[in-house]
Parts: structure tokens; sequence; C-alpha cells
């Protein structure tokens, strides 16, 4: 990006805005590149002020949200990366519009803190994402979850805004969740609606404390990792298998290559030494993928997204 573009896109423009930005503290991975310019928008309108912008000047506009299932790689990212952290996009609304059980999220939103505060109420329908760490616009775009359920169970609509600036609301009858996947377009999540149902704040707590208990006795919580990195793949009878338990059978676990590594825990989390390498975790997913395909039969399929200036996704076989 020249600099004439990037003081365009900022001038007037009510945000937080830097060029050449580093992005691996914004990762859980913590390594990566830099982006041209990462903008933190202060308002709903700097943020459709700013895609109005970046489409005029046909620019990539990538939204950043926990960095906990994205890996950047070490040659960075063109175009503009958008960070919803600011007051307008990370405060939840309890109740609105006088809906008892109800929670209007934007996308900014810290999913774990508003889990907390929704057991506090007594407000269940969240429970399923104890451990699971996410914004609230990244969690809907993947329908984030687990065995326990997924964020598409509790969500009522979504607003989305497009490269125009113009925002549609998405009831909750048009859109199809599935595993780790939403029907939504490919614009920009604002904000997401919950519907939850009353229960005991006591009954919730120890609902959510089982589930992080059983995260932390089953994943390497304390490593530099996003989380599961691959799918679990559709078993041929049309369940879906364990990712972890066919990168264990490929023998994998514990296997290194460079500064990444599989994790002696859990075999689906692929972790990266401090000042490692983001490159040696994309080359070693894909040794993984080879590996499984040749001993299992199966090809599995990355689950978290891979940022690059010149990346282009590895084409199923």
């Amino acid at each position: 990006m020249n600099a004439t573009v990037a003081t365009t896109l900022a001038q007037g423009l009510d945000a937080i805005v830097q060029t050449n930005a580093p992005l691996a503290a914004h990762t859980w991975f913590g390594v990566g590149g830099n982006a041209d310019m990462l903008v933190q928008p202060k308002s709903e309108d700097a943020l459709r002020e700013l895609v109005r912008r970046c489409a005029m000047e046909n620019l990539p506009v990538r939204v950043l949200g926990s960095g906990a299932n994205l890996l950047v790689l070490q040659e960075g990212v063109d175009g503009v990366v958008v960070k919803l952290d600011q007051p307008a996009f990370t405060q939840w609304t309890l109740r609105p519009d006088g809906d008892a059980n109800s929670v209007l999220a934007p996308a900014g939103v810290n999913v774990l803190k508003l889990l907390n505060t929704c057991v506090r109420e007594g407000l269940d329908g969240m429970c399923q994402m104890a451990g699971i760490p996410a914004s609230m616009g990244g969690a809907t775009r993947m329908n984030a979850g687990g065995k326990y359920g997924c964020i598409g169970d509790a969500i009522e609509s979504v607003a989305t805004m497009n490269s125009r600036g113009e925002i549609t609301v998405h009831p909750r009858n048009a859109i199809q969740f599935s595993y780790r996947h939403s029907s939504l377009p490919q614009e920009l999540i604002l904000w997401t609606l919950l519907a939850l149902t009353p229960e005991d704040p006591e009954k919730l707590r120890t609902k959510t404390l089982e589930i992080y208990k059983y995260k932390k006795n089953s994943q390497p919580l304390a490593e530099n990792s996003a989380g599961c990195l691959f799918k679990n793949p559709i078993d041929h009878d049309g369940t879906r298998a364990s990712a972890g338990r066919l990168i264990d059978l490929s023998g994998l676990k514990g296997f290194t290559h460079g500064s990444a590594f599989v994790s002696p825990e859990h075999a689906n989390f692929v972790c990266v030494q401090k000042n490692g390498r983001a490159n040696d975790v994309l080359e070693l997913a894909r040794i993984i993928q080879d590996r499984v395909r040749e001993s299992q039969g199966v090809q599995i399929e990355m689950e978290v997204a891979v940022w690059g200036r010149s990346f282009e996704p590895k084409e199923k076989n």
C-alpha cells in the first residue's frame, strides 16, 4: 500500500490507524508478519466510511477477532485489517428492547466474558462456549463450538455490513449453521442477537466449570496454539471422526518441524515455540495432512484461517 492511499484511507477517520502494523501479538500463535494497515474504528459510522473507502481503492479488508483461530504468515498481509476492539463494538446489552432472555452482542465482544455475565444473570444457552476463546463476530461466522454444542444454537439474528456500508439483518431461519460453518454472506458481522433461557445461576456455574475442567485436562491451553488445527472429517458411516485421533494413529503426536510441534497432550493442537516462525506451522500442517491421507486414507481440512500476501489454500485432493 503506497503512502498516498494510506493517507486517503485514514484522513478524518474516527479510528486508531497504524501502518506496517505487527500482527503477531494479536494472535494466539504469537508469530507472523505485519499488515499494511491496522484500523480500529471507534464507531459504526467510522467502520462504514472505512469499508466504503477500501471498496473505492479496491483494497482487501480482513477482520481480526480474538486471534484464536488465525495464522498470519511471515510475509504479512496486504490491504486493511480491521480490529473491532473499541467500546462501540465490545459492549453488550442484556435484555434489549425489554426482552428478558436475550443479549445483543456486537462483533468485538469477548465471548468468554459474556458467558460469565450470562451465568451470573441466570441466562442459559452460552455454556457450550466455555473454554473457547473467540470474539462474537468470529464465533458467529464459523459457528464456533465443540462437543457440548455451538454458538448457532443460541443465535436469534445477525447483522452484517457490505462494502457499500449497507446493513442487513439476517433472521435465524434465513441462516444455515453447520459444523464450523454458517451461510452468512462474506460481509462484516456487526452484531449477534442471542436468544437465551432462564436458569438457576448456580446450576449454570456448575455446568460451565465442568466444561472448563474438561478443556483444561485434555488440551494444552498454556502453549502458543490456535486450538484445534483441523476440522473433524466425516467418517465412512456419516459421523465425524476425531482429527486428533487420526493424527495420533499416524504416529505424529509430539512430531516437530522447525519451531512448530504437534502437542503431546492433544494431537489436533499444533503449537509453536516462542519467537518461532508462522511458516513452520503451515508446513507442519501440510506434513500432517499428507501423513494422515497416506496412513489413514482420510483428507483432513484446516480449521484455522491462514492469512498471507501470496497465500492460496491448498486444493483438496
